[in-house]
């Protein structure tokens, strides 16, 4: 199967947003498309409106204007709650500060998002493990022993173990799209590429989308096409 014979994850036409109904758009984008399977990796500064575009992609934002489907799923149509759930049934989020929590353990920050989402539960279960064990395998892949750091809060972590975490969490259950906003921006340049060879490999493995944004062009290389957001952004600056 050729890459334009895969399904689309992410189809965007004529998709804008606006912080308030009378201000001007900080987003227009014509066109976006993203397939099963692909690997894309949208670069731009700083005010270039990646963060705005994921978020309207995870669904944490509604767009003000256009089309938005993800799985085939209208995100524009969907009351907040109901883009939470699709959220966390269906799309890995690491963010560049990782958001784990403090007074969970490693363990618990992979398994949080499971809490909310029955489907990913399922996934595992015909996988035939328990979230546990499927939270322990993956932090093994991805280089970290749970039960050598149990005695750590993520706190105490170094920033390349969080991002680990970070990461887990992201893949735990499957989910079709990850996402991922400048999460390599704290390390440098030979544990970026580490990381990213891994990350690639997981989602991979995993067959799922990869969607990877960063100020920094070097990192572009590995992934399967680039993506200018100046260049299909129409907006103003967003954040």
């Amino acid at each position: 199967m050729t890459a334009q014979q895969r399904a689309l994850i992410v189809e965007a036409h004529d998709l804008s947003f606006r912080w308030r109904p009378r201000d001007p758009d900080v987003l227009t984008i014509d066109a976006l498309e993203v397939r099963a399977g692909e690997r894309v990796f949208i670069e731009g500064p700083s005010g270039s409106g990646k963060t705005t575009l994921l978020n309207l992609l995870a669904g944490v934002l509604k767009p003000s204007a256009g089309l938005l489907l993800v799985l085939g799923q209208d995100l524009s149509g969907l009351p907040v709650r109901r883009r939470d759930s699709f959220r966390s049934d269906h799309i890995g989020f690491v963010f560049q500060s990782f958001n784990l929590m403090p007074y969970l353990s490693l363990i618990e920050n992979v398994l949080l998002v499971c809490r909310f989402s029955p489907r990913r539960r399922e996934r595992i279960a015909a996988a035939g493990r328990t979230p546990e064990e499927e939270a322990r395998r993956l932090l093994a892949h991805l280089g970290l022993d749970a039960q050598d750091l149990a005695g750590r809060g993520v706190n105490q972590l170094s920033t390349g173990q969080q991002q680990r975490v970070a990461v887990a969490r992201a893949l735990i259950g499957q989910p079709e799209l990850i996402i991922c906003d400048e999460p390599t921006s704290a390390l440098d340049a030979d544990a970026r590429e580490a990381f990213l060879t891994l990350l690639r490999a997981e989602t991979d493995a995993a067959g799922a989308s990869l969607i990877f944004v960063s100020h920094d062009r070097a990192l572009a290389s590995g992934f399967d096409r680039t993506i200018t957001l100046q260049a299909i952004n129409c907006g103003g600056k967003a954040g």
